[in-house]
Formats: C-alpha cells, sequence, structure tokens
C-alpha cells in the first residue's frame, strides 16, 4: 500500500460472524488510489485484503 495515495481504512481479520448495520453509503474502498467495489480483493506482499463496507479487511489465507 502506497500511503502516498488514497486508501481506506484497514482492519484485522474477523474470527468470528458478527452482525453489521448496512445503510446506503458508498461501500467501496480505495487502493492506492484507485476504487474497488465492495467483495474485490487486492494482494500486498502476500497479504490478501478484502472490501468489506468501505474497509479492507485482512484475510487469514495468504494471496
Amino acid at each position: 500500500m502506497d500511503r502516498s495515495k488514497e486508501n481506506s481504512p484497514v482492519a484485522g481479520p474477523i474470527e468470528e460472524e458478527s452482525t453489521v448495520m448496512m445503510d446506503s453509503t458508498d461501500k467501496s474502498c480505495y487502493w492506492n488510489g484507485k476504487r474497488f467495489d465492495e467483495g474485490t480483493v487486492v494482494c500486498d506482499r502476500g497479504t490478501a485484503y478484502e472490501c468489506s463496507l468501505g474497509q479492507w479487511v485482512k484475510r487469514k489465507e495468504p494471496c
């Protein structure tokens, strides 16, 4: 991730299922200034991140 460009927040892996309140806001994510849709997975140095509700969630499995 290039921190000099627009990026969405990154969260750690989610260990268990949880309930999330949904709203009508844009749920896309940004990575190095590029917009990605909800559910998109990107890889950075062997780590996979999934766009979820406007933030990147670190996945347990590597890419």
